[in-house]
Order: C-alpha cells, then sequence, then structure tokens
C-alpha cells in the first residue's frame, strides 16, 4: 500500500501520535494535510500537566481540558519502552469553578517505579497530545542528598510572586512545600474557587509543577467557607488518615525525611474541642517513622512575631502540637501565615536549647501576598533569631544528618542562612 492509500484508509482515526511517526518517515504533512483534508486536531487544555503524590514508587499525573473522553498517561524510563496508565475523570461546571466554561479534570495514578530514577511521560485525551511541544520528565524519591523548595502565603498574582515561580523554576528542587495559602481573592469577595487555583497557583507555577511535585498544607484562605477546591485540584498521600480527613493532613517520605502536613485549622479546632482524630494520628504517625529527619510544616506558627502572635490558632498550635512535636524529637517546623520570615533558635519548653534536643521553628509566608511587619518577639526576632518582611522564598539543601536553609529575596538577595545539624 502507497503512502496516500495507506493515509486515506486510516483518515479520520488517525492520532497525534501516528501523525508524528509519520511525518518522521515521510516528512512534514503540514498543518493541514493535503491527503487527510483535514487540520491536525488539538485538545483545549485548560490546566497543564502536573505531577502529585510523587515518591519512591509511584506518582500521580492531573491535567485538565474542555474535552471529555479517554485521558492516558504514557511513561518510560528508557525513552523507547513506553507503559501506559489510564485516568480516572470528572467533569466540573462552570457554576461551580467560577470559570467561563466545563472542564475535565484527570487524574492517572501510576505505582511500580523504581526508586532515585528518571522518567518521560507523555499525556493525552482522545489520542491527541495534551503536551504536543514534548515530553515531559520527572524523577523518583530515592536515597540520598536532595534539595527542596518552601513557600507560603503566595496566591495575591503579584509581581513578586511571579519572580519568586521564575526562582523556583531555576532551582530544579526535588520537591516543593507550601506552608498554606496558595490562593487569595483580591478583588474581597469571599471564599476561593477553582478558577482562583488556576489564576493565582497554576498558572505561576505550571512550568516547575509538570516535574516537580507541590505538597501543601492548607491555610485559612483555602479554607474560604469551604476547602473543597483545595482538596478538588491536588492529589495527596492518604495512607493511615481517617477517611474524612484525607488531604486536610498526611505524611510522606523522602530520602531520610519524614514529612508531616498538618491542618492548624479546622481539623486541629475539632480536636482541640470535639476530640477529632488528628492529635492521635500525629502521635501515631511520629512514632512509627525511622527516619532521622523530622519535618512538621502547618499554616500557623506557634511563635508569631507579627500580627497574627494573638491569633487563638497559633494559641492551640502552642498548647497542643508542641508538646507533641518535643515528645517525639521533631527536629524543623516549617510555617506561614505571618507575610514574612521569621526563624527562632532550638526551644524546649519555650527556652532556648542546644539543636540536640530542640525543635527550629522557621516561618516563610512571603510568597507573594501582601507583606506584614514584624514584632520584637524574644523567641524570633532581633538578636534571638531571624526575621525579616521580605518576599521570600526558602532553598533547603539536605545532607544525612544537616539541613541547611537559605532565605532568599524574590530578587535574588540571600537574606539569611542557617543550619540545623543535630547529633546522629
Amino acid at each position: 500500500m502507497n503512502r496516500r492509500s495507506f493515509i486515506t484508509a486510516l483518515g479520520a482515526v488517525v492520532t497525534q501520535r501516528q501523525l508524528r511517526r509519520w511525518r518522521d518517515e515521510y516528512g512534514e504533512f503540514g498543518l493541514e494535510d493535503p491527503v487527510l483534508g483535514l487540520a491536525t486536531p488539538a485538545v483545549t487544555t485548560t490546566r497543564y500537566p502536573y505531577v502529585q503524590n510523587l515518591r519512591s514508587d509511584r506518582i500521580s499525573v492531573l491535567w485538565a481540558a474542555l474535552e471529555s473522553g479517554t485521558g492516558i498517561v504514557e511513561y518510560s524510563s528508557d525513552g523507547i519502552n513506553f507503559n501506559g496508565v489510564t485516568a480516572r475523570s470528572r467533569t466540573f461546571t462552570a457554576a461551580e469553578t467560577g470559570m467561563a466554561k466545563d472542564f475535565v479534570q484527570y487524574q492517572a495514578n501510576i505505582t511500580g517505579l523504581q526508586p532515585g530514577t528518571d522518567y518521560l511521560y507523555r499525556v493525552s485525551v482522545n489520542g491527541l497530545e495534551v503536551t504536543p511541544g514534548g515530553d515531559m520528565r520527572f524523577r523518583t524519591a530515592g536515597p540520598g542528598p536532595f534539595n527542596f523548595i518552601v513557600l507560603g502565603d503566595s496566591g495575591y498574582a503579584s509581581p513578586e510572586q511571579y519572580a519568586i515561580a521564575q526562582k523556583i523554576l531555576a532551582e530544579k528542587p526535588a520537591l516543593v512545600i507550601h506552608t498554606g495559602d496558595l490562593v487569595y481573592n483580591p478583588g474581597g469577595a469571599p471564599g476561593t474557587n477553582i478558577d482562583l487555583y488556576q489564576r493565582n497557583y497554576f498558572n505561576y507555577y505550571y512550568q516547575t509543577m509538570s516535574s516537580v511535585p507541590f505538597f501543601p498544607t492548607i491555610g485559612n484562605h483555602d479554607y474560604g467557607p469551604t476547602a473543597a477546591p483545595y482538596m478538588a485540584v491536588h492529589a495527596l498521600p492518604t495512607e493511615n488518615v481517617p477517611p474524612g480527613d484525607r488531604h486536610k493532613y498526611y505524611s510522606f517520605d523522602w530520602s531520610n525525611v519524614h514529612f508531616i502536613s498538618l491542618d492548624g485549622h479546622e481539623s486541629l479546632e475539632r480536636a482541640v474541642t470535639a476530640g477529632g482524630p488528628m492529635l492521635q494520628w500525629l502521635e501515631n504517625d511520629l512514632r512509627s517513622t525511622r527516619q532521622f529527619w523530622r519535618i512538621v510544616y502547618l499554616h500557623y506558627p506557634p511563635f508569631a512575631a507579627g500580627p497574627n502572635m494573638n491569633d487563638y490558632h497559633s494559641a492551640f498550635v502552642r498548647d497542643k502540637l508542641v508538646p507533641i512535636f518535643e515528645n517525639y524529637g521533631v527536629q524543623i517546623v516549617l510555617t506561614g501565615h505571618e507575610h514574612s520570615y521569621q526563624r527562632s533558635r532550638p526551644i524546649r519548653k519555650s527556652a532556648f536549647v542546644s539543636s540536640d534536643v530542640g525543635t527550629n521553628y522557621i516561618s516563610s509566608g512571603g510568597g507573594g501576598a501582601f507583606l506584614y511587619p514584624v514584632y520584637p518577639l524574644p523567641v524570633v526576632a532581633f538578636g534571638q533569631g531571624r526575621a525579616d518582611n521580605a518576599f521570600h522564598y526558602l532553598h533547603a539543601e539536605v545532607r544525612e544528618t544537616r539541613i541547611t536553609f537559605h532565605a532568599i529575596r524574590y530578587d535574588g538577595i540571600e537574606i539569611d542562612t542557617y543550619t540545623v545539624a543535630p547529633r546522629p
């Protein structure tokens, strides 16, 4: 069969993948091939593919498009032999999202991956490539050193948020920790919706998120009247979390670090006032880990050197969570909520101690929203630790028994360097 007969016979059922193979063999057809008599089809992508829940053996890939159909993620460690996984999908209506049109969100869950391995992946709907620019990449968690990013209180659509997003892209971290308030509504209307997540979250970090997982914690602005939009756009670890609280708090391992994301808002309130399960879950989780590093992150700081120093949520954290952190040897607690950079010295029972026995509290809430002033709270600022009301993010370098944090302003100037090095 000659080229014309072959292509004509397949006609309308050709896929972009087939067209690409034929172009490699026969040459470029052009945007509208004269043999086929139709334009190369396309998928109307409304949210670029992004990776979630990346671990040593698994990953979830999510994306959104206007078209409904069969979503496929193909992946390969050698660029030659690809496996495919079919995505599940859900339609979101314009009425529930605040967006102009209905769209379909796809999620493909891939398991059986190898630790510390680079993979290529590609995404399609009904055989049409979602990302015709080429294959994307991710690397699974593995042993050994790695770097990660911390930022918080970012989603305000400010020039500084964009500048920080570009800095993070250039850093090429293994993962990103977000300390909450992923989105705000600068227009002043209460609550959040998926449209805000698209405009003030995905549109800023999509290039990084295509290969690097974001592991967020939920902030008060992410709740709005409901946390449903936050939970709808994320696929987070769920192991051992009570079904009703999934995506609100969770834990995972990366190399020799055990990360714990806590909900300092509704779940903590419920645990304190109504016997909710998060505190018991936290103790069970910390008791079971064997990792050298134990890092907790949540939105509300227990020691706030700013306008939120009297926030009752911070008091809950200080009274109910800090004793658990100390009892189970949590070395580092990362928070947001204060729109500034704040760092304590190691603390135990409200006193300064050596890093061998103390917990270090670092608040990173300068990711893009308007800044707050900093006040002279003794355990944090002005000679005891460090505080700066600057737009910033943290670059963390993890080595076996040492973690160094670099606080970097949106313009690239480093404002603080701090190393935590407890004895093994």
